[in-house]
């Protein structure tokens, strides 16, 4: 698809709060999702898998090769079960990286934060705060699967992000459990440009 193409799809799905079916580069698998917001180079979706709702993610827009409106049984199973219900719209400024930051930095939120190398195409990410920022790297205070918080911070190139994903169950749930992340009180709000 064109990237006109794209932004059609959003802007109606954003509009009508439409379930879209969303394939992205790099990755065979298939996305349902239900985008709520976009800028000209970001949106915010909510993701829905296997019948439930699982948190927003803000994406790259020119990630995304093909999306369209799904329209079959899954939106009546969605709309018997509840789910389409519990969509909910968020404050939040899509017009730049920097501005989502602000907002996760704001609220102290844990999040999932994914690149890509731009030399092999891998995909990596880190579960964590944010720790701070400069003009060309994010850092993310992570913790492991052990729930212990990283000694050190991870960086990542703005150039290589691709999504943050909050809200989720698995972030959420976790996140109740930790430990006080040891730099909390060092932490400052990652203010936008």
């Amino acid at each position: 698809m064109k990237k006109f193409e794209i932004t059609e799809v959003l802007e109606e799905a954003c509009k009508q709060t439409l379930l879209c079916r969303m394939f992205l580069k790099s990755d065979p698998n298939c996305y349902n999702c239900f985008p709520l917001q976009k800028s000209d180079e970001l949106f915010l979706y909510m993701d829905e898998q296997d019948f439930r709702l699982d948190g927003y993610v803000v994406r790259r827009i020119k990630d995304v090769v093909e999306i369209s409106s799904k329209v079959d049984l899954t939106n009546d199973i969605l709309e018997s079960e509840g789910v389409t219900s519990e969509i909910k719209k968020i404050d939040i400024d899509l017009s730049s990286w920097d501005r989502v930051l602000f907002y996760l930095s704001e609220k102290r939120m844990n999040a999932i934060f994914e690149s890509e190398d731009r030399n092999s195409g891998q995909i990596d990410f880190v579960i964590g705060r944010i720790e701070k920022k400069d003009d060309r790297y994010l850092y993310v205070r992570g913790f492991d699967a052990d729930g212990k918080w990283e000694d050190k911070s991870t960086r990542i190139a703005f150039s290589e992000l691709i999504s943050i994903s909050f809200g989720t169950r698995y972030v959420e749930i976790f996140s109740k459990y930790l430990p006080v992340c040891p730099v909390e009180p060092e932490i400052s709000l990652v203010k936008p440009e």
